[in-house]
């Protein structure tokens, strides 16, 4: 009985130990643009954020890098204009 009682509380200790406050931290940069296919300059500068999320494992933080595709179009003078912009994530969970 002893046994089982002691299992029990160190599982939950052990649970309650994994969640927890954590912290996404995300570094973003501007990768490419391009206008009806030639290129402009991008900015070199990175912008950070930081998001906070509450009692969770780290299993279930979603926190995650990767690369975003954005297009626009509009028109001006007749002429129809298409841009691509790609930036970069590069996120951290502490």
């Amino acid at each position: 009985m002893k046994k089982t009682i002691l299992s029990i509380f160190v599982v939950g200790l052990a649970m309650a130990s994994c969640k927890k406050d954590r912290t996404c931290t995300c570094s973003t940069t501007e990768v490419s643009s391009t206008t009806n296919g030639v290129t402009t300059p991008v900015s070199t500068d990175k912008q950070t954020s930081v998001q906070k999320i509450t009692k969770v494992s780290k299993k279930g933080a979603a926190c995650n890098s990767g690369e975003q595709t954005t297009t626009n179009s509009y028109t001006s003078g007749g002429t129809t204009y298409t841009t691509v912009d790609v930036t970069k994530m590069d996120c951290t969970l502490d």
